[in-house]
């Protein structure tokens, strides 16, 4: 039995692969339909293999000292759609929603979310995907049409044209692998490629957060106003400022105990309350219904307040933080970076900052460090204020 590798194939690796004493077969992590095997002579071969109506295919693509990995790819997915189409007739009748349902029921299912909320690949292709090309039977979807599909996503920001891509790729890539009976031949997606993330640094200035407050005084939905104005004392994902019940506050010493199974970590966390959440908390609960939640929602299947990004833009707006640009203009979850890098600004040991946060180490504390302009000039100053 031949021993199958899996690793991304660049030209280096190839090259680097040794001749043993049996044939070896490797396959491509990238498209796992690209296989090399190297005999025992040192003959390298790429393959590529698939299945075509339930019938095994394998295609040899040339030799490794004659072609680079690169094309060997190109040369992969340009058979695998060749026989695909000539196998048109004998479709698999199913469409993209049918694919991704597969994998959704069978797969997806089994991962856990915090407070059983839908996962945010669902949420992704539901929103985005689905309503484009949901209808299709996959025989319909080329690699052109898959281009063109996340041409148009690009335009909403990588973070949604990636996990799109994630969500549909993986969709197929299960029952391609998993489901036996079904004739899936090809994963049409495989040539398209994430987005470059941008690596976010933007916290809000101390005159930024005071604009942002007096905008969220103008929302006329107090309710998800006081949602962001708690995100922003508390540093606390807003998740679980939504999910907050009462029986989690302590009035007495003023803390909030976060549930294990609110939490990305599963662990447990005790975390000191601001005054100014502390007076928000106490004038809610003079108001409040019979509700365990302290954002109670009698529309939410939940049970508590979900979304609230008309608010946020809105808000935005009204202070003049608003930018065409997703990745200049503030977002909810930079209220978390703020609180953490005013700590740090004021002078707070970072595994102090670390613990409000919730983190259970250093390095995921890091990310949310940043010193402004004026920290760095005064360190520049005051480096060479001996020569003056």
């Amino acid at each position: 039995m031949k021993l199958l590798t899996k690793f991304k194939f660049t030209d280096l690796r190839v090259l680097s692969l040794k001749a043993e004493v049996k044939t070896k077969t490797y396959s491509d992590q990238s498209l796992s339909n690209l296989k090399l095997t190297v005999t025992p002579s040192g003959t390298k071969t790429f393959y590529v293999r698939f299945k075509l109506n339930n019938k095994p295919i394998n295609h040899r693509l040339g030799d490794a000292s004659q072609i680079n990995v690169d094309e060997a790819r190109s040369r992969a997915v340009n058979y695998i759609n060749f026989k695909s189409r000539l196998g048109l007739e004998q479709g698999s009748g199913l469409t993209v929603d049918d694919v991704f349902n597969l994998y959704r029921e069978n797969e997806l299912s089994n991962r856990n979310t915090i407070a059983g909320r839908t996962h945010a690949l669902e949420v992704s292709y539901k929103k985005h995907v689905k309503p484009r090309i949901g209808i299709q039977f996959v025989e319909e979807i080329t690699r052109k049409t898959a281009k063109e599909l996340f041409v148009d996503i690009e335009s909403l920001g990588y973070s949604v044209h990636n996990r799109c891509l994630t969500s549909i790729k993986s969709a197929f890539n299960y029952v391609m692998e998993f489901e036996d009976g079904i004739n899936l031949s090809a994963n049409p997606f495989l040539g398209i490629r994430k987005m470059t993330e941008v690596q976010r640094s933007r916290y809000l200035t101390h005159e930024e957060a005071r604009g942002l407050l007096l905008a969220l005084d103008m929302e006329v939905n107090q309710n998800v106003a006081d949602i962001y104005r708690i995100a922003l004392f508390t540093g606390a994902r807003l998740s679980n400022v939504k999910m907050m019940k009462w029986q989690e506050i302590n009035f007495s010493s003023n803390k909030w105990l976060i549930p294990a199974t609110n939490t990305k970590t599963s662990k447990v966390y005790e975390l000191p309350l601001h005054r100014s959440v502390v007076d928000l908390l106490v004038n809610r609960r003079n108001n409040a219904t019979d509700s365990p939640f302290v954002f109670a929602s009698n529309t939410s299947k939940y049970g508590y307040i979900t979304g609230g990004d008309p608010v946020w833009k809105s808000a935005i707006k009204n202070a003049g933080l608003y930018h065409e640009n997703p990745n200049i203009r503030p977002r909810p979850h930079d209220l978390r970076r703020t609180f953490a890098t005013w700590q740090l600004q004021s002078g707070t040991d970072i595994s102090i900052v670390s613990k409000s946060l919730c983190h259970t180490s250093l390095k995921h504390t890091m990310i949310y460090a940043h010193t402004n302009t004026e920290q760095i000039r005064s360190s520049i100053d005051k480096a060479f204020d001996f020569i003056y």
